[in-house]
This record gives C-alpha cells, sequence and structure tokens, in this order.
C-alpha cells in the first residue's frame, strides 16, 4: 500500500483555523491525505522567522503546502531551500486581491513565486483570474468553495420553526456608522468622489459593480483631481482601505436593494451576525427596509458553526445576494451550505454559479431585481413538496460535484495528475421527514 500524501496548511494566527481551511482540510483527509498545520504566529501573537517557519515545514515533510490568499508573503524567501523545490505549493483566493495591500505593494514577489519556486495559484472567480495574470503574468486555476456533508445535512430541525413560512437571508449587511466611520478618515476628495460612487451603486444596473463604478467616475474627473487622486491611492495600504470601503458599501446597497425586492412578493427573516465586521442590527434595518414589509430579524452571532444547519433549515426557502467583488463567479459558502442542507434556494445570477448548478439543478437564479420579485411570487406560492423536490435535486447536484472533498480532489489535480480521482456518483438521497 502506497503511503498516503501529505498536506500542511498554513494559517496565520496560532490556534486559529479558519473555515476556508477547516473546509480544505476535511476534504484532504476524507480523500486520504494526511494534514498537519503550521502557523505563521507564536502563541504570543509575534510573527515567526522565516528560517524557524521554513524548518518547521521540513520537518513535517510535505508534498504540499497550501495557504489562503498571500497570508505568507511577508517571508518571500520561505522558498528558498533545495528541499521544498519538488514540495507543490498552494495559495487559494476566495476573495479578490484589490483590498489586499501585501499583494498590491508586491506583485513582483508573486512573479518570482509563480515562476521561480512553483507556487499554483487558485482564484475563485473568472473575472479576477484574468486580472491575476495582468498583475502577475501568470495563470490562475479555477476554484470554489464547497461544503462538508458530515457537517451540515438535510433534515435538521429549524432554527424558528415560527419563521418557516418566511423567506430567509442568512448574513449581514454592513453597518451604515461603520462605514461612515472608515470614510471619514480619508481626505475630503476622496470623501465626495465617495459621494458620486455612493449615489451611482443606488440606482446601477444589476449586479452593482463598485470597482467599475469607481473607475468610471476617477475617469470624468479634471486632469488635476484625477492627479491628485491617483497620488493619494498609489500607497498600497491606502488602495486596500479605498477598495475595501467601496466594497463594503457596495454590498450594503446590493443586499438591501435584494432584500427589499423580495420583500413586495412575501414575508421575509433577517438572520444576520456570522462574519468579523460591523453589521446592521435591526433598528437600522427598520430605518431603511420599505414601510409595510413584512420582515422579523434575529442576530444570531452566538450559534456556532456546527449548528448552522439549523439556520438553513428554517423558512420556506432561502435566499442568497452574492457580493459584488463577485463578476463571474465568485461564490460564496452560502450556496454550497444549502444545497448541503437540501433547502430551496433563489440566488442572484452569476455565470459560473449556473455552469456548477445547471438548468434541472433545483437552484433559482434571477438577473435583477424584478426576476427576485417575480420568481420570490413564485416560490411563495409553490407547494411543500415541489420545492422539497427542487431541494433534493440541489443537494445531489452538491453531492456529486462540491463537496469538500471533491474540492481537494480538483485542487490535487493541479498539484500532481497521477493524485487526481474523478468524484464518484452519489446516489440519489430522499429527505428524512
Amino acid at each position: 500500500m502506497s503511503k498516503p500524501r501529505r498536506v500542511v496548511f498554513l494559517e496565520s494566527f496560532h490556534g486559529t483555523e479558519s473555515l476556508f481551511t477547516s473546509g480544505l482540510r476535511s476534504g484532504a483527509k476524507a480523500a486520504g491525505w494526511e494534514t498537519e498545520m503550521v502557523f505563521l504566529t507564536d502563541a504570543s501573537g509575534r510573527h515567526r522567522a522565516v528560517d524557524e517557519l521554513r524548518l518547521d515545514l521540513l520537518k513535517k515533510r510535505p508534498d504540499t503546502v497550501c495557504f489562503l490568499m498571500d497570508a505568507p508573503l511577508d517571508l518571500e524567501d520561505l522558498w528558498n531551500s533545495p528541499e521544498l523545490t519538488g514540495v507543490d505549493k498552494i495559495s487559494l483566493w476566495f476573495d479578490d486581491f484589490q483590498r489586499s495591500p501585501k499583494t498590491l505593494a508586491h506583485p513582483e514577489i508573486w512573479r518570482r513565486w509563480q515562476q521561480r519556486d512553483g507556487v499554483r495559484v487558485g482564484i475563485w472567480d473568472g473575472y479576477w483570474r484574468l486580472r491575476w495574470k495582468a498583475l502577475t503574468g501568470s495563470e490562475a486555476f479555477p476554484i470554489h468553495l464547497a461544503a462538508d456533508p458530515q457537517r451540515l445535512c438535510p433534515g435538521a430541525e429549524a432554527w424558528n420553526s415560527d419563521w418557516n413560512d418566511r423567506a430567509v437571508f442568512v448574513g449581514t449587511i454592513p453597518s451604515l456608522r461603520s462605514l461612515d466611520a472608515v470614510a471619514q478618515s480619508f481626505p475630503a476628495s476622496l470623501g465626495r468622489l465617495l459621494e458620486d460612487i455612493r449615489e451611482a451603486m443606488r440606482g446601477a444596473a444589476w449586479p452593482i459593480r463598485p470597482y467599475d463604478i469607481f473607475q468610471t467616475y476617477h475617469s470624468l474627473l479634471g486632469g488635476k483631481q484625477r492627479l491628485a487622486i491617483d497620488a493619494l491611492l498609489k500607497a498600497p495600504l491606502l488602495r486596500a482601505l479605498w477598495n475595501h470601503l467601496i466594497w463594503r458599501l457596495g454590498k450594503r446597497i446590493a443586499r438591501l436593494r435584494g432584500l427589499a425586492a423580495i420583500a413586495e412578493a412575501g414575508p421575509i427573516a433577517i438572520l444576520s451576525g456570522h462574519g468579523i465586521e460591523s453589521y446592521a442590527g435591526e433598528d437600522e434595518l427598520r430605518a431603511v427596509l420599505p414601510r409595510g414589509a413584512d420582515w422579523v430579524y434575529a442576530d444570531t452571532a452566538s450559534v456556532p458553526s456546527s449548528s448552522w444547519s439549523h439556520l438553513f433549515c428554517t423558512g420556506k426557502w432561502q435566499i442568497q445576494i452574492i457580493d459584488p467583488q463577485s463578476i463571474l463567479g465568485g461564490l460564496p459558502f452560502r450556496i454550497f451550505e444549502c444545497a448541503a442542507c437540501s433547502v430551496p434556494l433563489l440566488s442572484d445570477y452569476r455565470l459560473e454559479l449556473a455552469e456548477l448548478f445547471p438548468e434541472g439543478s433545483g437552484l433559482v437564479t434571477a438577473t435583477d431585481e424584478q426576476a427576485l420579485q417575480t420568481e420570490s411570487a413564485r416560490l411563495f406560492a409553490s407547494s411543500q413538496s415541489d420545492l422539497q423536490e427542487q431541494a433534493a435535486r440541489m443537494h445531489q447536484c452538491f453531492l456529486n460535484g462540491h463537496t469538500w472533498e471533491i474540492r481537494w480532489r480538483q485542487i490535487a489535480q493541479h498539484c500532481d495528475p497521477n493524485s487526481f480521482l474523478k468524484p464518484r456518483s452519489v446516489p440519489m438521497m430522499t429527505l428524512r421527514d
């Protein structure tokens, strides 16, 4: 029997495992790999020296080293060892790099890592894969998120059964107060530009594209003003913070517009609290969602990830409003989590979403707010048996193509073609009573 392959996951903070790494690690284990973790900081929070980290990696004798985005980019000489030459190295981006000051400041490190050290980069959106090649000169391979069928599965008890006639949104809307606080830290010239961008996003065609709107308004500036803005945003940290601000603003506006459209068709519930940034509470949402709309709110920050099945199994069907940095794909966890739980889902449309969950797979998509309202009305009018049949097809599509085990095997294909095994077909499952 051949020895199992071993992957070491790099994590930024000692003792903390992200949801991304947790999923990837569960998938690697299910695929028969041995897994290890190495932290970039020690127990006191101190950043570990590059020689110390390299020695730690060598002791673990990995076949593959995997990390999220640019976590170890500060350690540009990390791979400088003959013993790491034959080790596959993979960076996975489930976010856009425009909000990372390290990558904006040092594309030359990525060029060396990819062209000299053999680091392979996976990016979850085709648009950003093209932008990555323009930045670094190297290709990135496609990758998507997934879910764990052992942790999320059909038939969980609803978190609140009184809301089972409602469409449910599990997610956050960025707090206006937190956005305004960040905006006030920028120079006045950027503040005025931000107001133009904010107003444009309120009426922009769906899906909202904050970065494109910024570029449009930037091009309309007078010569001196444009040069002054460019000078300010030349600093990678300020540029990343600016991009993060307009992204969060776009996320807020997109989600409010989407939820308002759905609320026109029937009752909704908003379950918020899963994230690390400040989010709008019930009082703030009361002031901005349409008057007379039938909706309820709960802060579910205290619900651990091990119990999220109960959140997704609440409601008649689930809502997803995709983040605005996702252009062609960039699909969030929610798509796969709902599919794993076998619950009906309405999402706004992205090209790569339709490729992963094609027509007939049970997923419902809408191209704009009017379509969101129309599809919502249809789902509200649907019988429970019809919705269960629709959800079962989506669940089957998930089992056949979007578990973390399958996703890891797809990643392994980009490491070593001999390690890739075609995902097995999973027999059709029925919903539990």
